[in-house]
């Protein structure tokens, strides 16, 4: 289990937290649902250590995250930065941190090839020289493989197609262990309906709640006596209730959309 106690992140060049107050556990597997910019790749670059925390603290298993940083076994995330140190090919990359880690090298080029990156193409190319929806789908298969406990997962489907997001949820269904997931995008609660959801705008964290109940929920402008969960944006007050009454959360498509909401 993953545990976030009063975290509070800020960079130095700005005025405001980018992480304000967040207080969760997570367990099993676990969704942050919110819009770009919303602070869900910082919260994950604090929880693995990638960037220093202003107050709070960050306990997994039982134990503060600067007793056991770097610690093998414990934690993976997807950030390209974090595989790409050798001056070797995609390849020889994966064949290294699956040794490293004990992860699956033959499921692990199975998984990429799923996703459209062939053997072939990992010989020929190093991690870097990858598109972008490339990068992140390796660093994503390194990531679950890698026999961690726990396993961070920023935007996993960018620039995947279609096709690839369906082969993408059913390894994460496949995967045991903490799966700690940020996504823009709402599709995802449809596809992953026994997922715990935590909702993100502007550094803090709402919720939780399963994805199936947040799949049946409506956006509203207000504070509802009947919310499901209340949060505001902009400075606007937003109630999620149950059915319709409002404009489905699934409508949205991205949580992007928030913004365009608050302007009308």
């Amino acid at each position: 289990m993953i545990e976030v106690v009063n975290l509070h992140v800020k960079y130095r060049w700005r005025q405001e937290p980018v992480i304000r107050d967040v207080h969760a556990r997570f367990k099993d597997k676990h969704l942050i649902l919110g819009p770009n910019g919303s602070g869900k790749t910082t919260l994950f670059r604090a929880i693995a250590g990638l960037t220093p925390i202003s107050s709070g603290r960050i306990i997994i298993d039982g134990v503060n995250l600067d007793e056991i940083y770097g610690k093998p076994g414990v934690l993976a995330i997807n950030l390209s930065e974090v595989y790409n140190v050798f001056h070797l090919n995609a390849y020889d990359h994966l064949r290294l941190f699956m040794d490293l880690t004990g992860g699956d090298f033959d499921l692990a080029l199975k998984m990429l090839g799923d996703l459209g990156l062939s053997t072939d193409l990992l010989r020929k190319r190093k991690p870097w020289e990858l598109s972008a929806g490339q990068q992140k789908a390796f660093s994503t298969v390194i990531a679950l493989l890698s026999s961690a406990r726990h396993i961070l997962l920023d935007e996993p489907f960018e620039q995947l197609d279609p096709a690839r997001k369906g082969k993408l949820i059913e390894h994460l269904r496949e995967h045991k262990g903490v799966i700690l997931l940020n996504t823009h995008e709402t599709w995802l609660l449809s596809a992953l309906k026994d997922w715990s959801t935590h909702l993100m705008f502007e550094g803090k964290l709402c919720g939780s709640m399963s994805a199936g109940e947040l799949v049946e929920a409506s956006l509203v402008v207000g504070d509802s006596a009947d919310a499901m969960l209340r949060f505001t944006v902009s400075g606007k007050t937003y109630s999620l209730v149950r059915g319709e009454g409002g404009e489905p959360l699934s409508n949205l498509i991205t949580l992007d959309r928030i913004y365009e909401l608050t302007l009308s």
